[in-house]
Formats: structure tokens, sequence, C-alpha cells
């Protein structure tokens, strides 16, 4: 085979590749770009996460497969590479969603580290991710959102903060939150709630100053129409984020109403 052949072979292979996975979105700093490595390694996850559905998808056509899943209404909604800020990690995540009267989401995610050298893959618990952040103390903060219907009237829309670090082959999970002990800070909104603003989690660099906001109705779990808002602050000290204040808003709509 000449060298002229082998050129085009690998230029024809290149393309095809692109081609085969253009609907894959990777994520680097806030831009959407092809990377045909990681588009394979999502190939190789979505297989992985089918096998928790399907039994022996080694001997079934991906047509095969498509169409036990449509049969079954499950489809992998998302597939997503994020990349943290300085490139020293990257997070790979599956969203397979599954519907019956209504449908909701699981998400399996794999993190990549240590990536100039060895690289390591762990499994981890993050669901869509939304900012990673690097914090002094060689410290990243992730934040990641996930909606789900766990009833037919009632829709709940989630974010949650983590705080992780990495030490030789090992990644470290940090309490996010000084006085206690999870290794998360977040929450989970109904929906129903009247906000002017969306829920949130938000991180400032230059203040060190995490901020959130979410809120709660009664209306379906006790039968009151009652919002409680919360916004507050964290602040980031010496490689942990400590409550500085929270305020609470208590809207009594049932109240309201009666005196209009």
């Amino acid at each position: 085979m000449t060298t002229t052949l082998k050129f085009f072979i690998l230029i024809f292979a290149v393309i095809f590749l692109k081609c085969s996975f253009k609907s894959d979105t990777v994520f680097q700093d806030d831009k959407t770009f092809d990377n045909i490595s990681d588009s394979l390694i999502l190939v190789n996850y979505k297989y992985e996460v089918i096998k928790d559905y399907i039994e022996d998808t080694d001997s079934m056509s991906r047509e095969h497969i498509d169409s036990i899943l449509s049969e079954n209404r499950i489809n992998i909604v998302n597939s997503n590479v994020f990349y943290s800020p300085d490139n020293s990690f990257k997070i790979f995540t599956i969203e397979m969603e599954s519907c019956g009267a209504y449908c909701n989401s699981d998400w399996k995610s794999w993190i990549h580290f240590n990536l100039k050298e060895k690289e390591k893959i762990k499994q981890i618990d993050f669901t869509t991710i939304d900012t990673i952040y690097k914090l002094p103390d060689h410290n990243y903060l992730i934040i990641d959102n996930s909606s789900r219907r766990p009833a037919s009237v009632m829709t709940v829309y989630c974010e949650t903060a983590h705080l992780i670090s990495f030490s030789l082959d090992s990644i470290i999970t940090h309490a996010i939150v000084k006085s206690k002990q999870e290794n998360y800070f977040g929450f989970c909104q109904e929906n129903g709630v009247n906000m002017e603003e969306s829920p949130y989690i938000k991180y400032d660099a230059d203040k060190k100053l995490l901020t959130y906001q979410y809120g709660n109705n009664y209306l379906y779990s006790q039968g009151l129409d009652i919002d409680t808002i919360r916004q507050g602050e964290l602040k980031y000290i010496n490689g942990q984020f400590v409550f500085e204040k929270e305020n609470i808003t208590v809207n009594n709509r049932e109240k309201q109403d009666g005196e209009n």
C-alpha cells in the first residue's frame, strides 16, 4: 500500500468518525467542539449503561438494541463530557430516561483524572454538570443539576454542590459545609413555588462566596398553599464552606387570596 493511499484512508477514517459522533456534545470553556477520542469513550459508556437494561448486547446489532429500547420507552437523552478549567480532569455523564405513566431519568458518570501521566478512571455520583470551579487549596467545586417527575402533578428540580480534590490515585470528597458531615450541599424544589427568580447555586470566585436560592410549597404534601423561600450565603475559608447567613421568606398564598 502506497503512502498516498494510506494518507487518504486515514483522512476518510477521521471524516467518518466525525460524522458518526457529531450528535455528541462536548463542552470545554463554554464552547462546543468535536473530540473524536472522547466521542468514542462516550459510545463505550453508552453501551455500558445499556447493559443495565438489556442483556447480551454483544450479540445484537445497534438497530436491534434501539428497537428494544424504543419498545420499552427507554432512551439516552444526554451524553456529555465536561472539563475542569485547568483541563486536569474530565467528567463523562450519561442520562438515561425511562418512561411509564411519566418519564424519569437516571445518571451514570465517570471521572478521568491524572490526565498528563497515567490516566485514572473512577465512577462517581454526578448528574448533569452545570459548572466546575477551581478553588484555592487544590480543591474543585462542582455544581450539577437534575429534574424528576415523582408524580403526575409534580416535578422536582435539584441542584447540588460537591467539593473534591485528588491525592495520587484517589478522589477525595470533602464535607462542603463545615458544621455538617454530608459530602455535598444542595436542594430539591418542587413545582408550584411562586418565585421571581429560578432556583440556583452560584459561586463568586472573587468574593469566595457560594450563594443559593430555592423554595418549597406545601400544597401537594400537606394541603397548605404556603411558599417558603430560602436565600443564603456560604464563605470559602481554609478549604471549607462556612455558613454566613440564610434569609427565609414565608408567603401564605391562601391568606393573600382570601384578602383579595
